[in-house]
């Protein structure tokens, strides 16, 4: 399956008056669809997953990912390390994790869990981006112990392309391609 890549996919939640933070990219999510959103509110932060069309977020092979840590000002590279951190206290001896390049205000990884009791395996590459509210995460995951190439090239892409958007209180970011009329 070729995965999508997302369009201004994120939107932040605040006041009217406060122009809206979010991850943007290049090209469309055909054949995707939201399968969880979760509103932590204000000066707490949002996190929207999307698997495709076929899938369903109890039942999904593929997911896509962005998260707003909104008021959270680590550097990208604490803030993973706290991540790997945690996934290593839940599966510990089970966790590989490696930084495929890092920034002053981003840092992209990968990691991959495999044999951890109660968890099925997944490999996921991700970049945390620096914003001015907060930090910006994206990630595409596989559900298995390796990730298809061509998904993993294609979902590089979008990752190295994504960038931080500020949107504006009149206009705020809105998710493109059908995705409004889900469950946002």
């Amino acid at each position: 399956m070729r995965p999508a890549i997302c369009c201004a996919i994120l939107i932040m939640s605040g006041c009217v008056s406060t122009p809206i933070e979010g991850i943007a990219t290049p090209g469309k999510m055909e054949g995707w669809k939201v399968g969880s959103a979760h509103d932590s509110g204000r000066g707490k932060g949002t996190i929207v997953e999307f698997v495709p069309a076929t899938e369903s977020i109890n039942n999904w092979q593929h997911l896509a990912t962005t998260q707003f840590m909104e008021g959270v000002h680590l550097a990208p590279d604490a803030a993973m390390l706290q991540l790997e951190n945690s996934m290593k206290i839940r599966c510990p001896d089970h966790t590989e994790w490696r930084v495929i390049s890092e920034g002053p205000h981003d840092v992209i990884y990968e990691w991959r869990i495999h044999s951890c009791p109660g968890q099925e395996g997944q490999v996921e590459i991700a970049r945390i981006m620096q914003g001015n509210d907060g930090l910006h995460r994206i990630a595409y995951t596989e559900k298995g112990d390796t990730m298809n190439p061509q998904s993993r090239e294609e979902w590089m892409r979008v990752l190295k392309s994504a960038y931080v958007t500020k949107g504006d209180a009149n206009h705020p970011i809105q998710l493109t391609n059908n995705l409004q009329n889900d469950h946002l």
